[in-house]
């Protein structure tokens, strides 16, 4: 192959770090280890290249052959005819470096490091690492892995993962979907699976432990291209989760979507994780967080992962809710139809123009409803079950069609009744889908609903949640603030010691600084100075004693509430020093706020995400129900209401059972506010807490009661 025609493949060979066209495009491949061992990590990229019909040059790197599988194979690196685009090598770690080398030498364009043996396996392997980073410091070479399966591309016919799944994998159906992953044998069996019921790929990339290539370059990388229309990535821990948002922010710019499993959501899953990759799995709560805010759509179970990015391909305009459920089942319609309610989809009634047009069919098994249960026509008049279908799926009240057969096409009646509903979905131009209630996609009667692109559902479950995302395959409006100037330096989590918690008198004043309004409070210094605050305070009242490294003061002993006179607070105090005899630092005294409905919000400066926005209910509720939501900062109006929205206390703050509705400009205000201050000031935090914050009926405002500031030590600052 000449040069004209390599440079026709692959972009040039002169490149600036960071592009890593030559991971997708190769025009010519080395596979450095190869041998006469056909299931050899190396021998078997080379065998999946001969077997797709890769177009550009192999040659095999071994100095005991002259040829392998009719590939060329040289001695050494060094002794290539030319510098090849991708080199993949198949050696034992101790002997990688200086095949690394030898490629850098020789100017190949990246590498894929297939042995473990590094950073994941101590000192030696650590130490191994630091060199390869050294290698690559000064180089245009970009480096895939250490410990990495591989990559592969529809588009350049070519594969060179090498774990068993990919003796079989054949990018049968290609979908505009690019597949990145930290697991390698997970993603053999992602790929396979996927590729068995119909939800293929256009390329994938295996990073391993990403010393040089993360999973955020290769999932950006992937987005900017044409041919990738989704991002499906699954991910075992995040070493930098702005980046990951970052991420999400260029394909929503792009009008593309990601799809995202991620493990780790137990503390026994992290512990897992950790263990194997050395990543840290994070918080699931952020990290799910950080996914609605993005408009990443996070899957709960990794067979979902191909078939959800799959319909998140598709650009159609409908935003709808509604859902036909055409069924040879009354059962199984009833438990979908629960199931597309919990995705909070709709199943509505046909319109008249629909029952009349089935009415003229002439088959008194058929009568028009939704769900529409065909009943006995399949067996006396097929055919006009099959028009009923083309029928109530044109059905303007409709936006989606569910096709709910008994089970799989195995004989010659169940075979004719598929097809035909085949024929109707595939023109109806709608979101659609086939629920078989017994066999599995896999079987060879549902090929013609693969080659269509007709997703077959592996569970009524997961063809709600198909639907679901059919519908929505565009974002919605996210209008998360683009972070910019100030950011948490990524690390380990720190431990509060007690001279980290900022005084109460003094958190209250920064927030109220802030802007956050806070509920009026008069500070006291001894006995003397309260019994004069007193005598002219508003009852009821609140006393609070402040104790230095005191968080939770209510655990403690510290706060007595609905005071009625100076006596009341006197007695109250006094109760208060004799629990903490020599450690108060002096009291703060405060009228009740009666009639509103107390909330807390908060901020947690997370190691990976950066300064997270809290909010749920509040007071000492907030740890017995849990009832909390999270979005990053600083957050606008759309989403402070939508954090607000995510949690039970909205139901208390719209008016519950007569209540009158609280005041949300007001409450909402002040989140915008806290999210701010908290990003400006993330580099010198940990934890910020306002609770209860108390909102007031409409008109009446909102305020914090409480305040509580974790700073950062100043030497991780």
């Amino acid at each position: 192959m000449g040069a004209a025609d390599r440079t026709k493949i692959a972009d040039a060979a002169s490149v600036e770090r960071g592009d890593l066209s030559a991971l997708i495009a190769p025009a010519s491949i080395a596979f450095i280890g190869a041998s006469e061992r056909a299931n050899a990590p190396a021998t078997r990229g080379l065998r999946h290249c001969l077997r797709l019909g890769f177009a550009g040059e192999l040659f095999a790197v071994n100095p005991k052959h002259g040829s392998l599988f009719g590939v060329p194979c040289f001695p050494s690196v060094d002794a290539l005819p030319h510098p090849v685009d991708l080199a993949v090598i198949a050696l034992p770690a101790a002997g990688t470096l200086q095949a690394v080398a030898e490629c850098q030498r020789q100017g190949v364009r990246a590498v894929v490091i297939c042995s473990s043996g590094w950073n994941e396996s101590g000192e030696v392997g650590q130490e191994r690492g630091r060199t390869l980073q050294s290698l690559l410091a000064s180089s245009p070479m970009r480096v895939l892995g250490p410990n990495c399966i591989g990559v592969g591309a529809a588009g350049a016919s070519f594969c060179v993962a090498y774990n068993s799944s990919f003796e079989h994998f054949a990018f049968r159906y290609r979908r505009p979907v690019g597949v990145v992953c930290q697991s390698g044998a997970m993603l053999g069996g992602l790929l396979l699976n996927g590729e068995e019921v119909g939800a293929g790929v256009e390329a994938f990339i295996h990073v391993g432990n990403a010393s040089d290539i993360s999973i955020e370059d290769a999932g950006r990388f992937l987005l900017q291209r044409p041919e990738i229309a989704a991002l499906a990535m699954m991910i075992e821990g995040l070493s930098d989760g702005r980046a990951f948002a970052a991420l999400a922010r260029e394909a929503r710019a792009l009008h593309k979507r990601i799809a995202v499993f991620k493990a780790g959501a137990s503390e026994v899953g992290r512990q897992a994780v950790r263990s194997h990759t050395g990543a840290l799995a994070g918080s699931d709560e952020l990290f799910d967080a950080v996914c609605r805010d993005e408009g990443i759509v996070r899957v709960a179970e990794p067979e979902d992962l191909l078939q959800v990015a799959r319909v998140l391909c598709e650009k159609r305009a409908t935003n709808g809710r509604r859902v036909l459920i055409y069924t040879l089942s009354g059962g199984g319609a009833s438990v979908l139809a629960d199931e597309l309610c919990a995705q909070s989809l709709e199943v509505p009634n046909l319109s008249e123009g629909t029952a009349q047009a089935c009415d003229a069919l002439g088959d008194a098994f058929i009568r028009a409803a939704n769900p529409f249960d065909v009943g006995s026509s399949v067996f006396s008049n097929p055919n006009a079950a099959g028009e009923a279908l083309k029928i109530a799926a044109a059905d303007p009240n409709i936006d989606a069609v569910a096709w709910i057969g008994v089970g799989a096409p195995r004989d010659e009646r169940s075979t004719l009744l598929l097809g035909a509903a085949l024929d109707a979905l595939a023109d109806c131009g709608k979101p659609a889908l086939v629920l078989p209630l017994s066999g599995t996609a896999v079987e060879p009667g549902f090929a013609r609903a693969h080659e269509l692109g007709i997703p077959v559902a592996r569970s009524v479950r997961s063809a709600a949640l198909l639907l679901r995302h059919a519908l929505h395959a565009a974002p919605s409006s996210l209008d998360v603030i683009e972070p910019t100037g100030l950011h948490t330096a990524a690390g380990r989590a720190i431990e509060a010691a007690p001279s980290l918690i900022m005084n109460e008198a003094e958190a209250r004043r920064e927030i109220a600084h802030a802007g956050v309004p806070m509920v009026s409070t008069v500070f006291a210094s001894d006995m003397s100075a309260l019994q004069a605050a007193a005598a002219d305070a508003t009852y009821p009242a609140a006393l609070k004693g402040i104790a230095p490294g005191v968080a939770h003061k209510t655990e403690a002993g510290l706060v007595a509430l609905r005071l009625a006179n100076a006596h009341a607070v006197c007695a109250a105090a006094a109760s208060m020093a004799h629990h903490h005899a020599g450690t108060l630092d002096g009291y703060t005294l405060e009228p009740m706020l009666e009639g509103g409905i107390e909330t807390v919000m908060g901020v947690r400066i997370d190691p990976q995400f950066g300064a997270m926005l809290m909010f749920g209910l509040g007071g000492t509720a907030v740890e017995l129900f849990h009832d909390v939501a999270f979005t990053q900062c600083p957050c606008t109006l759309d989403s402070a209401r939508r954090l607000v929205e995510g949690t039970r206390a909205s139901t208390l703050l719209r008016g519950f059972r007569g209540s009158p509705p609280a005041d949300l400009d007001a409450l909402l205000s002040a989140l915008i506010t806290l999210s701010k201050y908290a990003f400006a000031h993330a580099e010198h935090l940990l934890e910020m807490e306002i609770n209860p914050f108390i909102v007031l009926p409409r008109g009446r405002g909102a305020y914090g009661v409480d305040a509580l500031i974790i700073k950062r030590p100043q030497e991780a600052c």
